[in-house]
């Protein structure tokens, strides 16, 4: 864990230059390791894809375990809410909106998408990813120092950083270990930039990506407190 206390505040403005390109799924089930095959659906849509700067392909998160049912370990069960999102500078959303009403064929399931809409970044002072991939990650200590180097060559300096669960996102021919990391306690202007420009490698295959997360500084607080 990494945690610094500071109450100093920074009310900074940013802009629309990258954006969520969000779709409604139509599919009931995907593979849980289907980072490598939903990269190979979409740059065979988009051959260039990989040379767009600041383009990320978020992963599809379906149901998650509880009230007694377990999620399969090898298939994720999606639900009508689900939506599919690849994280671009707005100047190729006309682009992408092409793919309303294909199917995209993501291993053996087919992905039908459809209703595309713009979702602009949210400004908010915690982030969370859930797979950072970095290359010093034999232990968290290392892995935060790597995150924490990444971050200052972005001129963001953080606060509190904290990394979780480790898994294994595999690639063609490769695995990247990945960890969830949460950053709390951001400027804005820095919130925005991480969400533009991501943190680590892979962000082809869902690595990197941050989304806005519930603060959890009053628990901090109160802990501290204790």
């Amino acid at each position: 864990m990494y945690w610094e206390e500071d109450n100093q505040d920074s009310p900074n403005k940013t802009d629309d230059k990258i954006v969520d390109i969000s779709f409604k799924v139509n599919c009931t089930k995907i593979s849980a390791d289907h980072a490598c095959d939903l990269f190979k659906a979409v740059i065979k849509r988009f051959p260039k894809i990989d040379k767009i700067d600041n383009l990320a392909i978020h992963s599809v998160h379906g149901a998650e375990s509880g009230a007694g049912w377990e999620r399969p370990e090898t298939e994720i069960y999606l639900s009508k809410r689900t939506r599919f999102c690849i994280r671009a500078p707005l100047d190729f959303a006309d682009e992408f909106y092409n793919l309303d009403g294909e199917t995209l064929k993501v291993g053996k399931y087919e992905m039908k998408l459809s209703k595309p809409s713009i979702k602009k970044l949210v400004i908010t002072d915690t982030l969370f990813c859930r797979s950072v991939v970095v290359e010093n990650n034999k232990n968290e200590n290392e892995f935060l120092a790597d995150v924490n180097s990444s971050l200052k060559s972005m001129d963001i300096k953080v606060k509190k950083m904290l990394c979780g669960k480790e898994h294994i996102i595999k690639i063609e021919n490769e695995k990247l270990i990945g960890k969830t990391l949460l950053i709390t306690d951001l400027e804005k202007k820095d919130s925005i930039k991480i969400q533009q420009l991501g943190i680590g490698i892979g962000k082809l295959y869902g690595c990197g990506i941050f989304l806005p997360h519930k603060s959890i500084a009053p628990v901090a607080i109160s802990k501290s407190s204790e």
